[in-house]
This record gives C-alpha cells, structure tokens and sequence, in this order.
C-alpha cells in the first residue's frame, strides 16, 4: 500500500548508535510500548502467535546484526 509505516531511514546512522539500532529491532515495545513495530528477536510474552512460529524470533541474530550494519550505513 501507498503511504508511510516508518520514520525516515536517511541518516540513522548518524542519529542512533548500533546499540540504540539493536534495541529497536530486537523489541522496539521497550521504548515505546504503544508501538505497532514487532519484536524482530524478542520471543516471550507474545499472543496470537501461530503454533508453528511460536518461541521462535522472526530475525536471527546474525540477521538482526547485518541489519544494524546495514543501518549503520545510512549516513
């Protein structure tokens, strides 16, 4: 759909450390509990999760680090 879901990428890099990028991904509800973000890596407390997807993280770890690399880039 048109539109937009996010803030702007342009300059992350810049503006958040790897370490603030990480914590957004792996479960953004940490700093903003109202946010419609899911938890990337963050597997407890979840509901409505299917049987087969249930305890397991929607990114890897790796994954979740070659995101905040990529992210890093956005300078």
């Amino acid at each position: 759909f048109m539109g937009d879901i996010g803030p702007p990428l342009a300059g992350v890099g810049l503006r958040l450390s790897a370490a603030q990028l990480r914590l957004r991904i792996v479960d953004a509800a940490v700093l903003n509990p109202h946010t419609a973000m899911p938890p990337y890596y963050r597997v407890s407390g979840l509901r409505n999760v299917a049987a087969q997807y249930a305890g397991k993280p929607i990114l890897t770890a790796q994954q979740v680090e070659d995101v905040v690399a990529y992210l890093q880039t956005l300078r």
